[in-house]
């Protein structure tokens, strides 16, 4: 019998969840086609692994795995992305600023 991994921090497609003593897993939520069965699924998807919670966020941020690419079409749409990502994250942690510069 396998124990389920506990999801500690919920970003919406993005996750971190519990792996082990020593770590946390990162994982995003993405839709892929299967040519075979010619249909769309959506499944989560392993991204990394990190040590600390803190240290996925940052992965997270770093890798701008919460970035919508498709709403990205110039400089300015993709710096207010990133503005938005970095408060929302900090709004769920209440994580003082001075962790993600």
């Amino acid at each position: 019998m396998t124990k389920e991994k506990a999801i500690l921090i919920d970003l919406g497609d993005v996750r971190i969840r519990e792996y082990d003593i020593l770590n946390v897993t990162v994982e995003r939520l993405e839709t892929a086609f299967n040519p075979i069965t010619k249909e769309h699924t959506t499944n989560w998807r392993f991204k990394g692994y990190s040590r600390t919670i803190l240290t996925a966020l940052q992965f997270i941020l770093n890798n701008e795995l919460l970035i919508d690419k498709k709403a990205v079409s110039d400089l300015e749409s993709y710096l207010k992305q990133v503005e938005e990502i970095n408060m929302r994250v900090q709004r769920e942690l209440e994580v003082p600023s001075e962790y993600f510069k």
